[in-house]
């Protein structure tokens, strides 16, 4: 899954700790996310996604939620980068 937008190339690699159901998301080196499969509490077979902000996050915060597949979690990852980006966040947290 790499995305290309105008401006970005998203990548999304998988973690040490799972190989099919724990992803970090990248745009060039700067991390942007991680979506994760869930599997307690409820949210069985429920992606959960997070955020990367900026080093100041009382301006946009970390922000998660659930999506029902791996493909809208990254992309309400990379949507909220793009929000982010948009803004005029130029300096975001590495």
């Amino acid at each position: 899954m790499s995305p290309k937008t105008a401006q970005h190339e998203y990548r999304w690699l998988p973690t040490y700790f799972s190989l099919d159901y724990d992803f970090v998301g990248y745009d060039g080196e700067r991390i942007i996310g991680r979506v994760t499969l869930e599997g307690r509490l409820g949210a069985e077979g429920a992606w959960q996604w997070s955020n990367r902000t900026r080093d100041d996050i009382n301006r946009f915060g970390i922000q998660q939620g659930y999506a029902a597949s791996k493909e809208l979690a990254v992309e309400a990852v990379e949507h909220l980068d793009q929000e982010m980006l948009d803004a005029g966040e130029e300096t975001v947290r590495r």
